[in-house]
């Protein structure tokens, strides 16, 4: 596995696997009940211009997050 990095510094189009979720019980419990769980492959599929929000695909289904929600997202290649 590669580098751990936040989900909000990853590269557009590369596909990495979700290693954990950050941040107060209840910001894990969302992204946890969105399937941003472990183990699960998540891809950045675009950024808007300021960089927030940011648009991913998990599990099949397009999604959009704001960049601090990204930083509490740990992914690795």
């Amino acid at each position: 596995m590669g580098k751990e990095i936040t989900l909000d510094v990853a590269a557009e189009q590369q596909e990495m696997q979700i290693i954990g979720v950050n941040g107060s019980q209840a910001q894990k419990t969302r992204m946890l009940q969105m399937g941003f769980t472990p183990g699960t492959r998540v891809r950045i599929l675009r950024r808007a211009p300021m960089a927030d929000p940011v648009e991913v695909k998990v599990r099949g289904t397009r999604m959009l997050l704001r960049r601090d929600e990204c930083q509490n997202i740990r992914v690795a290649s």
